[in-house]
């Protein structure tokens, strides 16, 4: 199993056992790796912030030999599609005592403080961490308005900063 392939057992049974929809699961990725998890993939800046092609390959492998289910399911407002992520019976054997580099009920706590947010303030937060701290730009709040326009609105930009500090991985410049 590669590394990467382990991770994700390990997140999901530290989700226990699902996370819905892909953005959400490429973003609390994006957000451990910030903190220490060490899964290895690399991320590079898509149309929904942090994305990791490296992640959705292990998730097919994952799928294919570790136990992970994928299952579609469809939006009834609108019938959109959705990828709901669970572990098939047994295939991570309860929760391990790692995640990556990370221990493994620090990590689902912060996958629960995660799970409390909607996927767009889960995005808005990845995103302002890349902004500051990949790209290091000045004016991140500027840059963060451009490239996700009216997904700041309604407090979900002040949400995301909250549940970055929340997270431990800090907007303060420093």
């Amino acid at each position: 199993m590669t590394t990467a392939d382990k991770v994700i057992t390990e997140v999901l049974a530290a989700a226990e056992e699902r996370i819905v929809g892909r953005v959400r699961l490429q973003k609390i990725f994006y957000l451990l790796e910030q903190r220490g998890m060490g899964s290895g993939v690399s991320f590079h800046y898509h149309h929904y912030g942090p994305y990791s092609r490296e992640l959705d390959r292990a998730m097919d492998r994952a799928q294919a030999m570790h136990g992970v289910m994928e299952r579609i399911a469809y939006r009834q407002i609108d019938g959109m599609p959705y990828s709901i992520f669970t572990l098939r019976d047994g295939a991570q054997g309860g929760l391990p005592t790692a995640v990556g580099e990370l221990p493994a009920e620090e990590v689902r706590r912060l996958i629960g403080t995660m799970t409390t947010k909607s996927s767009t303030v889960l995005e808005l937060a990845a995103t302002i961490h890349w902004l500051k701290h990949i790209e290091k730009v000045v004016d991140w709040r500027t840059e963060l308005v451009r490239r996700k326009g009216a997904k700041v609105e309604k407090g979900r930009m002040e949400e995301a900063i909250e549940l970055l500090e929340k997270l431990g991985l800090s907007t303060a410049d420093h």
